[in-house]
């Protein structure tokens, strides 16, 4: 039992790193998008991200899951690091070098004619990337979370200082380019400085033996982690074809903006519970699962629900005028944030499980899923666009609970039972800030910035209020695990615990 409470406080603390660095290190980089819209054409920022987009989608297709196969086999040694940085990056060059082959008739398509200047930069970068993937998984394995945290955080900060500081110099979209270049190359630098080079760069003979294991289990993997990417970034792809790049410019900064309690906080506890589960006894995953989906629902719930309140003062507040329609799209788009992680923690429990081919099943039903509501729905209207985006999310992490609850008898109203709590508080929350709004409208207050700040502030008070009173069970378990990890990490373990 101690065991699992180690593992529990490694990965409480974990997570809080990749949390806090994460949200730093993201909203620099929303900072620096926001100063864009100032500098830079909608219809330039739209093109960019198409041009982004490609790019990620080739280099995701091309992952086979090998840095995955890495992370959840503990006993694997430095002669499979090393065999799977040569065929991820192997991969990774035919990938984006067919990418540049038809680059021309993705711009057609995309109704985004610049797209193909971008194309080669963005391509640079990536490959960039896939040199530091595996160092980033040698950090991930051994649960060193900070590093990693500090490392993607330098590399947001340099990408915010170059692309701003070339796009008030003039730039234009390039600026974004550079950007994503010398983030890359920062980012591959300090995660390669923060292990030892043996560790993934020792070479070895290659084994067709070795190579087959991971790809057993990577492929099946690789599929669904190729489709969940695909269905976080196929719907730029379709709403440029539908309404162009211009619109996308806008859709794509309220996605973004949208994403950050799912990405910053949900996928990156969904990178730390990999490894916890994989450490974990079979019969501490199951009850590890159902608790941990309440206590991300405590954190990331707000927080989504949050964002949807104050989307449209948040948009008064910080955008040029030109970009209004992005508040109601994010205020819809927030919706992605709440059921999102619920899918990544089960993701993380199937994969510990060694079950890819079920998770890989998931994320392919998402994408069909996304794909065949934006060309039904989305078709409607950039509104509606994002509407089937929510509702493509939601079918995910339905479908989720019950496979789990098919396979290892763990009910889907249990898990709904632990989020149900944390979503009545973030109502009440939902409902202070709307009354503050209008108060603030009755009173004559209006000042940007200062209303933005009275309404995420009514809100907060209104959550913890509430969820003290409506989640108390969960509230109190999160914080007595804060407490123990804050209380090791200033006087170490209790004896005996193991590491």
């Amino acid at each position: 039992m101690s065991h699992g409470r180690s593992l529990a406080t490694r990965a409480v603390r974990g997570a809080a790193w990749t949390i806090a660095t994460g949200i730093g290190s993201r909203s620099l980089g929303l900072v620096g998008t926001l100063v864009l819209t100032y500098f830079v054409a909608r219809s330039e920022l739209g093109a960019v991200s198409d041009a982004a987009v490609v790019v990620l989608l080739a280099s995701m297709f091309s992952t086979l899951g090998l840095g995955q196969y890495y992370v959840a086999h503990p006993a694997a040694g430095r002669d499979v690091a090393w065999h799977a940085t040569v065929v991820y990056v192997a991969f990774g060059v035919v990938s984006l070098t067919a990418v540049l082959a038809v680059g021309h008739p993705l711009a057609v398509w995309m109704k985004a004619p610049t797209l193909g200047r971008y194309l080669p930069g963005l391509a640079v970068a990536m490959l960039l990337e896939r040199f530091a993937y595996m160092p980033e998984r040698v950090l991930a394995r051994d649960m060193r979370f900070r590093a990693i945290g500090v490392c993607r955080t330098a590399g947001e900060v340099s990408y915010s200082v170059t692309s701003v500081t070339l796009a008030v110099l003039g730039w234009g979209g390039m600026a974004v380019v550079a950007g994503n270049v010398v983030r890359s190359a920062v980012k591959l630098a300090t995660l390669a400085g923060s292990v030892e080079r043996a560790d993934w760069l020792s070479p070895s003979r290659l084994s067709m033996k070795t190579i087959r294991a991971m790809l057993r289990f990577g492929v099946p993997m690789s599929v669904g982690t190729a489709a969940g990417f695909a269905s976080r970034r196929v719907d730029n792809v379709i709403v440029s074809s539908l309404f162009g790049a211009d619109v996308v410019g806008a859709y794509n900064l309220a996605y973004n903006v949208a994403d950050v309690p799912g990405v910053q906080i949900g996928e990156q506890i969904g990178d730390v519970l990999l490894p916890s589960f994989a450490y974990m006894d079979e019969a501490e995953r199951k009850p590890a699962l159902v608790r941990s989906t309440g206590l991300l629902a405590l954190v990331t719930f707000p927080l989504a629900v949050g964002l949807g309140a104050v989307a449209p003062t948040l948009v008064d507040a910080l955008l040029p005028p030109a970009w209004h329609d992005v508040g109601p799209m994010l205020a819809m788009l927030s919706v992605l944030s709440v059921v999102r992680p619920i899918g990544w923690t089960i993701s993380a429990y199937l994969l510990a499980r060694d079950r890819p081919r079920l998770d890989a099943a998931l994320e392919v039903l998402r994408l069909v899923a996304l794909v065949a509501l934006l060309f039904t729905m989305g078709r409607l209207g950039p509104l509606w666009a994002c509407a089937a985006v929510g509702v493509a999310f939601g079918l995910h992490a339905l479908a989720s609970m019950v496979v789990v609850q098919v396979t290892d008898g763990i009910g889907a109203g249990a898990l709904l039972a632990r989020c149900a709590p944390p979503l009545a508080a973030c109502v009440c929350m939902a409902a202070a800030v709307l009354a503050t709004r209008v108060g603030l409208a009755h009173a004559g207050v209006h000042a940007k910035g200062l209303d933005l700040v009275i309404e995420i502030t009514s809100g907060a008070v209104a959550y913890v209020a509430a969820a003290l009173a409506l989640a108390r069970s969960t509230s109190e378990d999160f914080l007595a695990l804060v407490r123990r990890a804050a209380r090791e990490r200033l006087t170490g373990p209790a004896a005996g615990v193991a590491r």
